[in-house]
C-alpha cells in the first residue's frame, strides 16, 4: 500500500450550507462575482459551457456538467446535475453535486450537495439582475412559477425594493395559493394568487419567469413600458416576438443560453440565427454590474434579461462556504484517496 497522503475533502451537506450562507452575504458574493466577470479575466468557464449526457431520448435520465475556474482564488469547480427520467418514482429527484479543486496541486478540496445551493443561487441572481435593471421605484412583481427556486426570492427581492404587490401564477391555481400562504411571513408586500399570466403581468414592473412551460408564457404586447423581464427557465418561456418590443437585451452567459432556454428554442426553430442574436445582445450582466456597459437608462425602457446561472457564482458561493466551514468546524472530512 502507498503511504502517500492527500488533502482531506470537506463534505458539505444541505444543512451545512444553509447554516453557512445567509442572504445578504450571498447577494454580495454574487454581485462581486458579476463585477469581476465584467472587468474581465477573473475566471474561465468550461468549453463547452455545458456538456450533456444520457441517452438523449425524451423522458430518459439526463446529466449535465458545467465547470469554472476562479483565477484569483486558484480554484476550479465541476458541477454535475442529474435529472431523473419522467417515468421514475416520485422519490426520485434532481441531484446537484459540486466538486471543488485546488488549482495549485489539482487536489479535490470540497464536495457539496448543491441541490439547495443552486436554487438559492439561481433566485439571488434574479435579485441582483433586478437591482441593476429594474426601476428602483418598482412596486409590482409578476412571478410566473411557484416552485422551489421561487421560494428563495423572498425576502431578498422585497428587501431590495419597496414592493406593494406580488402576483403569483402556477400551473395549478392551488399551488399559487399555497405559495402565497407560505411566503406571506417573509414580506410586507401583498402576495396574490392569480389564474392567468396576462392577469399577473398587466402593469407589473418586474416579471420573473421560473417555469418548465411547454409553450411560451410571455407573448408580444404583454410588457408595460418601464418593465423588467427576467427569464430563468430551461424551456422557451418568452415568444420570439417579445425581443423586438424590448429596448435592451441582457444575458448572463451567451453560450449557455444558446443550448437551454428561450434562445435555444429560437435557434432550433430557425426563428433567428446565432449571429443576429449576438448583435441584439446589448450587454452581459457582468458588464452591467461592473459599469462597463449601461444598465437601465430611462424609466420607460422595457428590459429583457436571460439569467440562467453561471458556474462562477456557484463556485464563489461554494468557496466562501468551504472557508467558513473550516473556521467553524462545519461539515465532514473525507479521506477518499488515502491508502493506508
Amino acid at each position: 500500500m502507498s503511504s502517500e497522503t492527500s488533502p482531506s475533502i470537506q463534505v458539505l451537506r444541505e444543512r451545512d450550507l444553509q447554516r453557512l450562507l445567509d442572504v445578504p452575504t450571498a447577494l454580495a458574493i454574487i454581485e462581486q462575482t458579476y463585477r469581476n466577470d465584467g472587468a474581465g479575466n477573473s475566471h474561465t468557464l468550461s468549453h463547452p459551457t455545458a456538456l450533456a449526457s444520457g441517452t438523449g431520448d425524451i423522458g430518459d435520465a439526463r446529466y449535465r456538467i458545467k465547470g469554472a475556474t476562479l483565477h484569483a482564488e486558484q480554484i476550479t469547480g465541476i458541477r454535475l446535475i442529474s435529472d431523473p427520467p419522467t417515468h421514475a418514482d416520485k422519490a426520485s429527484k434532481s441531484r446537484h453535486m459540486l466538486w471543488v479543486y485546488d488549482d495549485r496541486n489539482a487536489s479535490p478540496i470540497g464536495l457539496l450537495n448543491e441541490t439547495w445551493l443552486h436554487r438559492f443561487r439561481t433566485a439571488l441572481t434574479a435579485v441582483v439582475a433586478a437591482k441593476f435593471l429594474a426601476r428602483p421605484d418598482s412596486k409590482t412583481v409578476a412571478l410566473i412559477g411557484a416552485g422551489n427556486i421561487a421560494r428563495h426570492l423572498f425576502p431578498a427581492l422585497t428587501d431590495n425594493f419597496d414592493l406593494q404587490e406580488i402576483r403569483v401564477v402556477a400551473r395549478h391555481y392551488e399551488s399559487a395559493e399555497r405559495f402565497c400562504h407560505e411566503q406571506s411571513a417573509t414580506t410586507s408586500a401583498e402576495l396574490v394568487a392569480v389564474e392567468t399570466v396576462p392577469q399577473a403581468i398587466d402593469g407589473a414592473d418586474i416579471v420573473i419567469t421560473l417555469t418548465m412551460a411547454d409553450a411560451p408564457v410571455i407573448q408580444p404586447g404583454m410588457l408595460s413600458p418601464g418593465s423588467f423581464l427576467c427569464s430563468m427557465g430551461e424551456t422557451e418561456e418568452v415568444e420570439f416576438g417579445v425581443l423586438d418590443e424590448t429596448d435592451r437585451f441582457i444575458v448572463d452567459e451567451f453560450e449557455y443560453a444558446t443550448v437551454l432556454g428561450d434562445m435555444s428554442h429560437w435557434l432550433k426553430n430557425e426563428l433567428t440565427t446565432r449571429e443576429k442574436l449576438e448583435q441584439q445582445v446589448d450587454a452581459h450582466i457582468g458588464q452591467v454590474v461592473s459599469r462597463q456597459r449601461p444598465g437601465r437608462q430611462s424609466a420607460t425602457e422595457r428590459i429583457y434579461a436571460i439569467i440562467q446561472g453561471m458556474a462562477i457564482c456557484d463556485l464563489a458561493l461554494a468557496n466562501f462556504a468551504l472557508q467558513r466551514a473550516a473556521e467553524q468546524d462545519v461539515g465532514e472530512s473525507l479521506n477518499l484517496f488515502n491508502e493506508i
